[in-house]
């Protein structure tokens, strides 16, 4: 089993929470260090930044679930050219800290927006 940390449209209620289905949830409030930025494609990005926070929910995968979200992060091991790349991070919550696969990238395109206060589905909500 894995554990997954989810920022953006795998979150509960978002896009692709469909594609964790039978995932179960650890954590419904939880952070990483990073910075969230908007792609304008419909998905977040996160990129690492030690001085801000990124908020989302941490999962337990199995290893099918697992290579879902990888296709969904068009993430393939041992590939120069991903879309994101797949590290362990440290996720910190109010009932303690998990060390969770998480999806970033290296660094944001001149068109993202940086999204403030770090939350997807915040930031996604005050759209509509």
């Amino acid at each position: 089993m894995y554990l997954v940390f989810c920022y953006g449209t795998l979150r509960s209620g978002e896009s692709n929470h469909e594609v964790i289905k039978g995932a179960t949830l650890i954590e419904s409030f939880s952070w990483t260090n990073g910075q969230l930025y908007d792609t304008r494609d419909g998905y977040p990005a996160l990129i690492q930044n030690k001085d801000a926070n990124v908020y989302g929910e941490v999962y337990e995968v199995d290893a099918q679930l697992l290579e879902k979200i990888n296709l969904l992060e068009g993430y393939q091991e041992g590939r120069d050219h991903n879309l994101y790349e797949r590290v362990m991070q440290r996720i910190e919550s109010e009932q303690g800290s998990y060390e969770a696969i998480t999806y970033i990238m290296r660094k944001p395109e001149k068109r993202f927006m940086e999204i403030p206060g770090g939350d997807w589905v915040t930031y996604r909500n005050s759209k509509k």
